[in-house]
């Protein structure tokens, strides 16, 4: 059987108001090109049963994680949280890493991941490291030669950037394996776990494979979704 991927997503409201989770769906749709079953998180009280049922769990892009859950002050009035996703995630993270089931971060994944195992954020680029990483911004990363990033692309990759914040100091067990350019200092965009089957980037790989991607003529970032699923298959 193809593995069941649980995505999160993030809060909304319906046209009537009435509460809601969404989700891009290129998530879903490359989780499915690399052969798995998208399953989108819901409910706040279900994260045990769901990392139960599901091979590993997506992490996806969204707004600001909480500054509190990494021992920080809010600095900034448009750094916009979403505390139901919060927790929710937090949650999952945890039964996910108790069955040591794999999980993948993309963007707001990489960065709650890093808070959760006790890392910091910068909250906002522009300010504390100056330079510009939001709105589509394309550029290159170095990759880790013997990293999973490494193996499939090589030395270097072009990618998109849709964040205003970044890693600080990492998580415990976390490794970095990418890093890039923000005004002369080096952004760490992505990340590895030691000992369990966790890794995360910064970027948008699921912006650069299907019909529509940024950057325009990017290589195929399929294979990433892939070596997800293998490890969810093991």
């Amino acid at each position: 059987m193809n593995p069941v991927i649980l995505l999160s997503g993030g809060t909304s409201a319906a046209a009537n108001g009435t509460p809601a989770w969404s989700l891009n769906q290129n998530y879903a749709d490359n989780i499915r090109r690399a052969g798995g079953i998208p399953l989108l998180a819901v409910n706040n009280d279900c994260a045990e049963e769901y990392a139960d049922l599901a091979d590993g769990l997506l992490l996806s892009g969204g707004k600001d994680v909480a500054p509190a859950l990494y021992g920080e002050e809010l600095k900034y009035d448009f750094v916009i949280t979403d505390p139901l996703r919060d927790d929710l995630e937090w949650k999952l993270i945890k039964a996910f890493v108790d069955r040591k089931k794999p999980i993948f971060g993309i963007c707001r994944g990489v960065q709650v991941l890093n808070a959760y195992f006790g890392g910091t954020l910068y909250q906002d680029i522009p300010d504390e490291l100056g330079g510009e990483h939001a709105k589509g911004v394309c550029h290159p990363v170095t990759l880790k030669k013997d990293s999973i990033l490494g193996r499939l692309f090589g030395e270097s990759l072009e990618i998109n950037s849709y964040h205003h914040q970044a890693l600080k100091d990492l998580g415990k067990d976390l490794t970095a394996v990418a890093w890039s350019d923000a005004n002369g200092h080096s952004i760490v965009e992505a990340v590895e776990h030691v000992s369990l089957p966790i890794w995360a980037v910064q970027w948008h790989p699921e912006r650069m494979t299907g019909p529509v991607t940024n950057p325009e003529n990017c290589v195929d970032s399929l294979p990433i979704f892939q070596y997800f699923m293998d490890q969810c298959r093991k």
